[in-house]
């Protein structure tokens, strides 16, 4: 494919006279695998030819290149030019370097070392907690992500020491922590820190009863009012994804996933297609309890979920349905599927009080209950634990709400 779109084939000729020669046509099928077009592989190429050459000047052969030559690469590089562009992005010599090493080690041609820019530390008191929610309470990685700012800020502050640990310094740390934040943040560090002091208490080194120091945070549910759209928007929405392309259809696929079953950001990206039942209509979703719920698969959206993947999908190996459409090619994520759900919604020219998913989930929810569906249906088709999420939504029904209103002394009736 790369020699078709070169004008000179003599050019790759020229690469492979490097000492990463031998290899270069695997690596060139490796990139085609992921995505990756021929204009970019070329300037892949380059970056390789030249980080084989100082590999060479170095006197490292190529079982030699891994992660730590990588890094001496890189410092190779700042000291001759500037390895970044100004936009922040790395410049391709160095991509081609690093896209290599990587190559070299999923060939098995190198032994996987540390990453390049290994992250900071943990406190070990963190690494055990993790395991330990894993293990005992089923905790999810996203929520254990949520809890870990709030968690090393503590132990940072308070010290690794949790014997002495006081009230006083707790309730002090949590209010320097919320005093600022909207009520949702004030929650999830007085959750972090709670469950924290639980686990030290669970494994004894933690004063019992500790926990107790911090009470729940007070937040009355149903105070607020869903955020939605009415339901001749979502459609408008929807009409707005070029169904021409590719990116069009797999995002009216995403889309009509949200609006019609009410699905979280996460759940569509999760999606696999063994979760599809073709013969009975369904499809399988986990959620955030990880509790697998099988849910109705409409006409609708399974007919665009089989345009996208007999047509449009890229042609790679991948148990998920939805997969990115830029190298290197893969599963989406849930912030990609935030950003599809934002971005067309500006799109459509939509105001909408929330610019992301979530507000297709709702927007699902408000017009079942419109429809007379109940509430208990409507939670169990949005996987609530409990009737008490799904009532939030019965104030959105206004004239149910006129029906059961009591009358005001001296205010006509509406």
């Amino acid at each position: 494919m790369l020699n078709t779109y070169l004008k000179r084939p003599l050019t790759l000729e020229r690469y492979r006279s490097s000492p990463a020669g031998p290899h270069l046509d695997a690596f060139i099928l490796w990139l085609e695998q992921r995505g990756y077009q021929p204009r970019r592989i070329l300037r892949l190429i380059r970056g390789v030819h030249r980080f084989s050459h100082w590999a060479q000047d170095n006197g490292l052969g190529i079982e030699e290149l891994d992660a730590k030559a990588l890094e001496r690469f890189r410092h190779h590089l700042q000291v001759r030019q500037p390895l970044r562009y100004p936009s922040g992005g790395y410049r391709p010599v160095f991509m081609g370097a690093r896209h290599f090493v990587t190559f070299l080690e999923a060939s098995g041609l190198v032994s996987p070392t540390a990453l390049v820019l290994p992250p900071p530390p943990e406190p070990e008191l963190l690494g055990v907690f993790r395991q330990w929610m894993r293990t005992h309470r089923g905790t999810t990685e996203a929520t254990l992500n949520t809890y870990r700012r709030s968690i090393i800020e503590l132990l940072h502050t308070l010290g690794e020491q949790p014997e002495y640990f006081e009230a006083t310094a707790l309730r002090t740390f949590v209010l320097d922590h919320t005093g600022r934040s909207g009520i949702g943040q004030a929650k999830t560090v007085v959750q972090a820190v709670r469950g924290f002091l639980r686990f030290l208490i669970a494994i004894g080194r933690c004063t019992p009863g500790l926990d107790h120091a911090l009470p729940p945070m007070a937040h009355w549910r149903l105070a607020s009012l869903p955020k939605y759209l009415p339901a001749e928007t979502v459609e408008h929405v929807l009409s707005s994804c070029d169904l021409a392309t590719p990116i069009g259809v797999r995002d009216w696929a995403v889309l009509l996933l949200l609006a019609r079953l009410g699905l979280r950001a996460g759940d569509v990206a999760a999606l696999k297609w063994d979760d599809l039942n073709w013969h009975d209509g369904t499809l399988c979703v986990a959620g955030k309890n990880r509790r697998a719920t099988r849910l109705p698969l409409p006409q609708e959206v399974g007919e665009a979920i089989l345009c996208y993947g007999a047509h449009h999908r890229p042609a790679v190996s991948s148990a998920y349905v939805f997969l990115t459409t830029t190298a290197p090619l893969g599963p989406l994520s849930s912030k990609t599927v935030t950003k599809i759900a934002a971005r067309a919604l500006r799109r459509a020219n939509v105001e909408s009080p929330i610019y992301g998913a979530h507000v297709f989930r709702h927007s699902a929810a408000t017009t079942m209950l419109r429809q007379g569906v109940s509430l208990p249906s409507i939670g169990s088709l949005l996987r609530h634990a409990s009737i008490a999420t799904t009532a939030l939504y019965a104030k959105v029904d206004t004239p149910l709400l006129h029906s059961v209103a009591r009358a005001w002394p001296e205010v006509p009736p509406c």
